[in-house]
């Protein structure tokens, strides 16, 4: 165990038997500067018994934004990174956050990501993820968002709301310094799309973000999304 880790990374998780042995298996290769906390919500796959190793496994209600404050609460490391289980790292993630964490005005930040999938359809949603990141600061779950804990603890963490948490996190991370988003970039499933389909993923995504900017409680968008991937 690390007295003094980086970085901690606090992966949520809720019937992710599929995916959690590979994360955890990708993230051993900076096991010497990292800690891994897995918050799970009450996953009935047999997700926590594949939990392995020196990694810190929580057991709390469920709820991405209460999972996320849970690990964060026990972590030691001087950045918070919340990774997704489907969701991978880039080979030089931590020459990334050391050069960031370098320049005391940046609080927090995300990476670019792209899909594990090939297409065109897939190249251009992660352009338009990294642009729409890049021009408003606003980022998302995928893209593995990043915070100095010291400021995560000052602002409250995530919001306890049911979606929309990693936005209202992004925007109050941007009230106490400056955020970035750094080049990755991080690989994420594009087994949601898959699943539902492309175009009908997508529209649902741009409905939720625009039914949110117009107001809409995140206790009734939640019921129009679904965290079923597999």
């Amino acid at each position: 165990m690390k007295e003094h880790p980086f970085i901690s990374v606090i992966i949520p998780t809720y019937n992710e038997k599929k995916t959690i042995q590979g994360t955890l298996e990708h993230l051993r290769k900076w096991e010497k500067r990292c800690e891994v906390i897995v918050s799970d919500g009450g996953s009935t796959d047999g997700t926590r018994e594949l939990v392995f190793g020196d990694v810190k496994l929580l057991k709390v209600p469920s709820g991405r934004a209460n999972q996320m404050n849970a690990g964060a609460e026990i972590a030691t490391g001087e950045i918070l990174l919340f990774l997704h289980s489907d969701t991978r790292l880039p080979p030089d993630v931590m020459e990334q956050l050391v050069r960031a964490s370098m320049n005391k005005e940046i609080v927090g930040g995300a990476f670019k990501v792209k899909f594990d999938h090939p297409g065109l359809f897939f190249y251009l949603a992660s352009l338009g993820s990294n642009l729409r990141a890049k021009l408003t600061g606003i980022f998302f779950g995928d893209q593995a968002i990043f915070a100095r804990r010291s400021v995560f603890q000052q602002i409250g963490g995530f919001p306890a709301i049911e979606l929309m948490e990693d936005w209202e996190l992004s925007l109050n991370l941007r009230k106490l310094g400056k955020t970035i988003l750094l080049p990755g970039p991080v690989t994420t499933s594009s087994r949601r799309w898959l699943i539902y389909g492309k175009w009908r993923t997508t529209w649902l995504m741009h409905k939720i973000k625009w039914l949110y900017l117009r107001g809409a409680n995140p206790s009734d968008l939640k019921k129009l999304y679904t965290d079923r991937r597999c």
